[in-house]
Order: structure tokens, then sequence, then C-alpha cells
């Protein structure tokens, strides 16, 4: 979604954490991008990108068109699937970002738990029993596809992770397998990301 607001004085870490707390009542809020202005870089751009996760993210986050956010009005829409100059500068920017985010480097997917249990039960079950792998820098548990994914800091706790194939978390079996990454999917050749292949 993009985001354009009026104040961009504040610093990029405030305007980061008042988008993150107006926009978590729509979904997971994924990532916040606020690019610089590449023509005057100590500048940010009036528009940011919040990146949502959940069922009907979409839809609540329009429902906050025109909402104020801390003095800025708040225009909010789609990112189009036909991108413009600036929204493919965004969207590079994103991939970037995301590509230099070491939160999302190991990780590992897990399905078999029981998926009629709330969210913040699977979550708090499922932090309890890989807690053991190391430090778990984040999971987001994905309820249309019935799975979960769990990520780490470091390579050897991914590892450890999914050695718990097959354990047991409330009497049902775990499947777990690793988490295609940027680390295991290198780019294309123009750029891309071909998420979901592992090059041998």
């Amino acid at each position: 979604y993009n985001f354009c607001g009026d104040d961009t004085c504040l610093p990029e870490d405030d305007i980061k954490k008042e988008l993150i707390n107006h926009f978590n009542s729509c979904g997971e809020v994924l990532s916040v991008i606020v690019p610089k202005d590449p023509h005057d870089s100590p500048n940010l751009h009036r528009r940011a990108v919040v990146i949502l996760l959940g069922d009907g993210a979409e839809e609540k986050a329009l429902q906050l068109n025109g909402t104020d956010i801390g003095g800025w009005n708040a225009l909010v829409k789609v990112e189009p699937e036909q991108e413009d100059e600036e929204s493919s500068r965004y969207r590079s920017s994103l991939i970037d970002e995301l590509m230099n985010d070491p939160k999302f480097w190991y990780g590992v997917s897990v399905r078999g738990y029981d998926t009629s249990l709330p969210v913040d039960q699977v979550e708090s079950a499922l932090k309890k029993h890989f807690s053991y792998c190391g430090e778990i820098t984040h999971v987001f548990v994905n309820t249309l596809d019935k799975q979960t994914n769990i990520y780490f800091s470091l390579q050897e706790e991914e590892a450890r992770a999914l050695d718990l194939h097959g354990t047991k978390v409330g009497g049902l079996k775990l499947d777990i397998s690793r988490v295609p990454s940027v680390l295991s999917n290198r780019p294309l050749g123009n750029g891309q990301i071909g998420l979901g292949y592992t090059v041998p």
C-alpha cells in the first residue's frame, strides 16, 4: 500500500513507528519502507510503502484513507499492478531492504499444528517449542495457508529447527521445511527474486 503524509521533517524511525501503530489493526505489518528522495537525499519522500499480511488487510487499510496520523493526512491506496517509474523505485527500495534485513535470512515453515487455535495461541506454542533453537527474530502465522514461518538469527539455529521435523505440539506431529530466502534464491537477471526456487 502507498501511504502519503504531510510531515517529512520527522526522523525516519518516528515515521515508521507512527505507521506501524496506525496500520497494525489491519493485519501484520511486515515492513515499512520510507524511501529517500534520490534528487535531494537529506529529505524523505512524502510517501511510504506499508507491507501488510493477513485476512482482509487490504480492505481494512483502505478504510484508513483520510484518517489522521499524528497530524498527517493519510492517503492510502493499493500498490498498482502497472508500475510507474516512482512505484518501481519504491519496489526496488523494498527489495533492497528485505534482502539486507538479517531478520528474514534464516527460517522454517511449520505445518501440522492445530489450526483451529487463535493466532496468539499458535504463536505462543510454537515460540515455546522452537525457543531452544536460538534467537527467534520473527514469527508469521499464515491463517490462509495454515502454516507458520519462524525466522532465526543464525543458520545453525535454522538447522536446529529443521531437526524438530516430526516432533509434536499439542499431540500433533509437525511438518517442518526451510523457508525460501534471499540466501537460497539468487536474484534473476532482471534483478527480481525467484521466490520458492532454491539453486542447487
